[in-house]
């Protein structure tokens, strides 16, 4: 337990010392020249507090409604969202890689479950300066074999070409305090 409260402290740390300082007057700049992004060129969305229109956002959106859909969870439906290549890191071990894992794995827990919702908005959200990677804390609701859980998730995940390639997630049981969200 006390290394669980550690390495979520750490986190909390580490996310809020890479947090996003733009500030809205600031022109978008392609992430790999530094230079002023053309008109024509697609510039990662960057933010520093809770938005709705993310690529993380839109996915879970997606996510919650194709829970509760027998057939929600295929590879085609993740390739709306993720790279092909994508990987989901939980807890430092490796969960899922690649569209067709992605959709095994969570067909799993949909079959193991009554229940899953992830929470939105999310409790706290923000970009790297350059958008490519999103910082979130969020929490989700399950119910299992008639057993409600509570988790609280934090980490990041990261884009490439619009699209999430990465997943890279610590959570915990439990709910956050009051004060917290």
């Amino acid at each position: 337990m006390r290394k669980s409260i550690y390495a979520v402290g750490a986190i909390v740390a580490s996310l809020a010392m890479t947090g996003c300082q733009q500030s809205n007057d600031v022109q978008p700049k392609n992430s790999m020249t530094g230079e002023i992004a053309s008109s024509e060129e697609k510039v990662p969305q960057t933010f520093n507090s809770v938005v709705e229109n993310d690529e993380l956002t839109k996915m879970f959106r997606w996510w919650n409604e194709a829970y509760t859909k027998p057939d929600g969870f295929t590879a085609e439906a993740f390739g709306q969202y993720f790279t092909d290549d994508a990987v989901m890191r939980i807890n430092g071990h490796e969960s899922a890689r690649g569209l067709e894992d992605l959709a095994s794995h969570f067909r799993e827990i949909q079959k193991k479950t009554d229940m899953v919702k992830i929470n939105l908005p999310f409790i706290a959200s923000f970009t790297s300066p350059d958008g490519s990677k999103i910082y979130t804390y969020h929490t989700l609701d399950a119910s299992a074999d008639g057993k409600p859980s509570h988790e609280m998730v934090m980490g990041y995940a990261e884009l490439r070409g619009g699209k999430i390639a990465l997943i890279n997630f610590l959570n915990m049981d439990g709910e956050p305090q009051e004060s917290a969200r």
